[in-house]
């Protein structure tokens, strides 16, 4: 065959050779230099193939019946599978698609195909046939069909459909590239109708599918070029976000097309493909229509500069704080927005708590220089009231009973023992006074408050106040003075009383209290034991301005001088402080409650130690295992029996004392924590080592209420249930009760 001889309509496949070979060559080179990107891996084969098979179609028009022609015939199908096989590739890898499957089972059946193509006469005959195309000069000659062809154009036009269907139905957050995409492989697949009718003898124009092929090839390399641009627009932002702390991320046309590790971060989540309402739904009612309006406003007015603050969460319950801004940019050629996303939970939480400590220093400081402007106060009044009240004393002594004289000069001597009563408040307010701490208990200095005159006198004064104690009898001890005590019980109760206007009810209580975490109350209590002294009464409560003021001194909303001083609440804010104790207030219509929390003390009173005996309680080196999550409570518990004679180990989790039964047998007592974090609490884990030793005896030993774990668990076998902190004597009896 010469050139001369070339067949004019084979003109264009030879065209669409050289090009695609051009395309070949030209993306081959750049792979060298780009390796990392595989979607030119593809774009190659599919250029390659439409070399194929523009090859082979030059060869049959311009080839007689003989072996070229019959091999161009099998190169054109064997395109068409290559075609089929790198056209599933790059829809995997454009679309992130795992294809490893795909290209394990269909690689095997195609290359099946293969050899069946070149070793057979399936599909492509050894026979020759004439074709006459409509606009044809001559008559085209190919193979004719084997027994199988025919199901072999069937195949290629069902993948490709299928190919289709996965392109209209995948979520694609570049939409300008599905339409060319598909534009092309349908244009191909048409073509490849068209062909494929005439290789079945309909009567036809010449065959057109390598311009398809070269079509779909140039539509490809047109995408792989622009999504590579992307890529190095993406990389541009990458290189600048990727180590930058807050979240970034860009919507274009409604969709997340961009986002940093930050803001997978922040989110919990990867937000590629993201529309607006995906984020809402992160979002409660109120917060979701913050944001869509937030948003529209973007669209609408293209501000610069907007900036919206989100509690992320539902509802109340939120998680964290997010401060979002955003403003219009330019993005891979068009309009987008960009979004930096910072949590600002922490931020302000610390602007909470700082406003918080200024406002609890400046109350601080107010208290310290309201105190000293009182001691000096008091410091004067006393000499002055010396006279008021000595003079009268003696000017009465000398005066007969019938004077009339003697009335004046008791009410002057009865107005100064009373002005000396007001300054001995005002001295105990004073601080700074040294205070003689002893072990004290306050269930004594309530019961002795209680049978007192000033308590008689008050009950006179309320004659509807019911006034009520709870004290609990395993109270710990405390160090601190027994008369500040008393007179903050006294002016706490009083207060209470007063507060009460009609008919009510003043509660006076004690309980041993654990805390294992700080609680913020009026003041922050720190975690630890506490003796909790509670005050509380039903009245109308304080608002919110009062519960700010009310232990400033002379702040009072009574009659002022006829129901109060404005001194007594002073009084017991100086206690609590000269004792390193916390205070919490709580007030609302239904009445208002004051909680004491003050330390307590293993030491015992002079009283405890003369009287107590712990020979009843001893044991006989029995085996007991105790379990808290809290080191010193796990010290303290091993100290107390080990003093009382018993042989203890301990572990700091449930799952180290299920570990302990298994490796060395059971023990005597298993003193079990209810609530341990992290792990199984002590309701699993007395399961478990019951599953072990079945009769295995516990006393539970927490710091929280009787929740329905400990009432489980009770059920479940164990013995009895003490509530933390616990005193010797208490824990030497249950251990006791349990051992007989």
């Amino acid at each position: 065959m010469t050139v001369g001889k070339i067949v004019l309509q084979s003109a264009g496949s030879l065209s669409v050779a050289v090009t695609a070979l051009i395309m070949v060559i030209a993306q081959l080179i750049f792979i060298l230099k780009k390796t990392r990107f595989a979607l030119y891996g593809w774009s190659v084969g599919i250029s390659f193939s439409a070399m194929l098979y523009a090859i082979g179609i030059f060869f049959e028009y311009n080839a007689p019946p003989g072996p070229i022609n019959q091999w161009a015939g099998r190169l054109e199908w064997t395109a068409i599978l290559f075609l089929i096989h790198i056209l599933y590739g790059f829809t995997f890898t454009y679309f992130k698609i795992d294809g490893k499957h795909y290209h394990q089972i269909a690689g095997i059946f195609h290359l099946i195909l293969i050899a069946m193509i070149w070793r057979t006469d399936i599909f492509i005959s050894d026979q020759f046939v004439t074709r006459n195309f409509i606009g044809l000069s001559q008559p085209f000659i190919e193979p004719d069909l084997g027994p199988m062809g025919s199901f072999f154009v069937l195949y290629g036009f069902l993948a490709c459909w299928v190919a289709i269907f996965i392109w209209v139905r995948h979520r694609d957050p570049n939409d300008h590239h599905k339409g060319p995409f598909l534009l092309g492989i349908i244009l191909w697949t048409v073509l490849g109708i068209h062909d494929g009718m005439a290789a079945l003898g309909v009567i036809t124009f010449q065959y057109l599918m390598e311009y398809g092929f070269l079509l779909f090839a140039i539509i490809v390399l047109w995408i792989v070029s622009s999504r590579f641009y992307e890529m190095l627009s993406e990389d541009k932002y990458r290189i600048v976000t990727e180590f930058v702390n807050d979240g970034i991320l860009v919507l274009q046309d409604g969709i997340t097309v961009f986002e940093n590790p930050a803001c997978r971060s922040l989110v919990g989540q990867s937000v590629k493909g993201w529309t607006i309402e995906d984020f809402s739904t992160l979002l409660g009612n109120s917060e979701k229509e913050k944001l869509l309006r937030f948003y529209d406003s973007l669209v609408h007015s293209r501000d610069q500069g907007n900036s919206i603050v989100l509690n992320v969460g539902k509802e109340d319950d939120f998680e964290s704080v997010i401060e979002i801004r955003a403003n219009t940019i330019a993005y891979k050629s068009g309009t987008a927005f960009l979004a930096v996303l910072r949590d600002i939970t922490e931020q302000i939480r610390k602007e909470k708590e700082l406003k918080e400590s200024e406002e609890k220093v400046a109350r601080l400081k107010k208290m310290e220089s309201l105190g000293l402007l009182a001691g000096g106060v008091a410091h004067d009044l006393n000499n002055v009231l010396s006279g008021i009240v000595s003079y009268p004393e003696l000017i009465l002594m000398d005066l007969p009973e019938d004077s009339k004289l003697k009335k004046p000069l008791l009410t002057i001597q009865d107005s100064g023992t009373r002005a000396t009563a007001i300054v001995n408040e005002l001295l105990t307010i004073a601080r700074g006074a040294a205070i003689e701490k002893k072990v004290i208990n306050l269930n004594r200095v309530i019961t002795n408050y209680v049978s007192s005159p000033e308590h008689k006198k008050l009950l006179m004064f309320h004659p509807r106040v019911k006034v009520e104690t709870q004290l609990d009898a395993q109270l710990q001890n405390i160090k601190g003075s027994s008369l500040h005590f008393g007179k903050a019980v006294m002016n706490l109760v009083s207060n209470a009383a007063e507060a009460i206007q009609d008919e009510g009810k003043v509660v006076v209580s004690t309980a041993n209290r654990y805390l294992d975490r700080a609680v913020n109350g009026y003041s922050t209590i720190p975690e630890g034991e506490y003796v909790v002294l509670t005050v509380e009464d039903n009245g109308p409560g304080i608002d919110q301005d009062g519960l700010d003021r009310i232990f400033e001194p002379f702040y009072t909303k009574k009659v002022m001088g006829r129901s109060g001083t404005g001194l007594g609440l002073t009084l017991v804010w100086n206690v609590v402080q000269d004792h390193d104790c916390h205070i919490d207030v709580t007030s609302n219509k239904q009445g208002t409650r004051f909680d004491i929390y003050c330390r307590t003390t293993r030491e015992m009173s002079a009283e405890m130690t003369n009287h107590l005996s712990l020979a009843h309680f001893l044991g006989q080196g029995e085996r007991i295992l105790v379990v808290d999550d809290v080191k010193n409570q796990r010290e303290i518990t091993c100290l107390m029996l080990n003093k009382l004679g018993y042989m203890t180990d301990s572990v700091s989790c449930g799952e180290g004392a299920v570990d302990y039964i298994r490796k060395r047998g059971g023990v005597d007592l298993l003193l079990l924590d209810m609530i341990m974090d992290p792990g199984i609490n002590g309701r699993e884990t007395y399961q478990r080592v019951k599953e072990i030793q079945p009769d295995q005896k516990a006393i539970i030993l927490s710091g929280f209420s009787e929740t329905e774990d400990v009432k489980q668990t009770l059920k479940a076998g164990a013995a009895k249930y003490l509530k933390k902190p616990v005193t010797i004597h208490v824990l030497g009896q249950a251990v006791k009760e349990m051992m007989c």
